[in-house]
């Protein structure tokens, strides 16, 4: 189900054309297949191209490493989204590859071990994945990840242990090897979501249209939405821009109220934020008394 509001606050974004971008570090899905769940969800088509998932910053992560001269392979731990980033990246590189835990087969060197977030349950949850990948580790392979969570909570407040932070700490605990977060709150992660963004608004216009626009989107016009404290609210923060807080996904009041990062806005729910934004409550570099 869609919390509150949602539906009608994408809507009305779209009706009125506002650049958005939808930012994520869902990384199981492909992005077509997300925006499809998107469209299943809130009854709107948002765009492909103002959609950016983790899986698509781990995928340009590996694409610049490409286009800088690197080859090599990579082990990868995920579902088809991080999968299908992966593999669309190296594709640009005949001296590069994808290895899954049901394609290692013969004895091959990996340069990175990247893990994603799994169903759990499903064909990919497998602790020999994760053996699989320390033995890479110890032979000198670097560990990125997709994502910083440790657990989902899902709509009837069970947990859902199927993130990437459990097997990369004990991936470290084990191998003594470092890692490196590429999904929020990553400031790359940002960017690469920020160039998409502009790429989908600027596609649309002919190429003399295009010689007059700015070719960014100044972040100081920009209101960042999330329901999280340590990856939505630091990213914005971290990056000089508006942020508001919703208070129907992972935080809680009392959690906020015990953290250093504090957002601009406070909302109940996606309702009472787009309220807020109908109303004209909202400015740059403005805050609400919420209690």
């Amino acid at each position: 189900n869609p919390i509150n509001g949602s539906k009608e606050f994408v809507a009305d974004l779209l009706s009125k054309e506002v650049p958005f971008c939808v930012i994520t570090n869902e990384c199981r899905y492909t992005k077509a297949k997300l925006q499809e769940k998107l469209r299943h969800i809130l009854e709107v088509e948002v765009p492909l191209g103002q959609i950016y998932t983790a899986a698509n910053a781990v995928s340009d992560f590996f694409a610049r490493a490409v286009a800088n001269g690197w080859k090599g392979n990579v082990f990868v731990i995920g579902e088809d989204g991080v999968k299908e980033g992966v593999s669309e990246a190296l594709a640009a590189s005949p001296g590069c590859r994808m290895i899954t835990n049901s394609s290692v087969g013969e004895a091959v060197h990996c340069d990175f071990v990247c893990v994603g977030t799994i169903f759990t349950g499903g064909p990919n949850d497998s602790w020999t994945g994760a053996e699989q990948a320390s033995t890479y580790l110890k032979r000198g392979a670097k560990l990125v990840y997709s994502n910083p969570d440790f657990y989902e909570v899902t709509q009837d407040g069970s947990y859902k242990f199927g993130c990437p932070m459990p097997v990369v700490n004990l991936l470290m605990q084990t191998t003594g090897c470092t890692s490196y977060n590429l999904g929020k709150p990553n400031p790359f992660m940002l960017r690469q979501a920020h160039d998409h963004l502009v790429h989908a608004v600027l596609s649309s216009l002919s190429q003399t249209e295009r010689s007059f626009g700015q070719g960014h989107v100044d972040l100081t016009d920009v209101l960042f939405v999330g329901d999280s404290i340590n990856t939505d609210v630091r990213i914005a923060l971290e990056n000089n821009i508006d942020v508001a807080l919703v208070l129907s996904g992972t935080t809680t009041l009392e959690a906020l109220k015990l953290s250093a990062l504090q957002p601009n806005y406070v909302f109940d729910d996606v309702k009472a934020l787009h309220d807020a934004l109908s109303r004209g409550d909202l400015s740059r570099g403005g805050r609400n008394n919420f209690q």
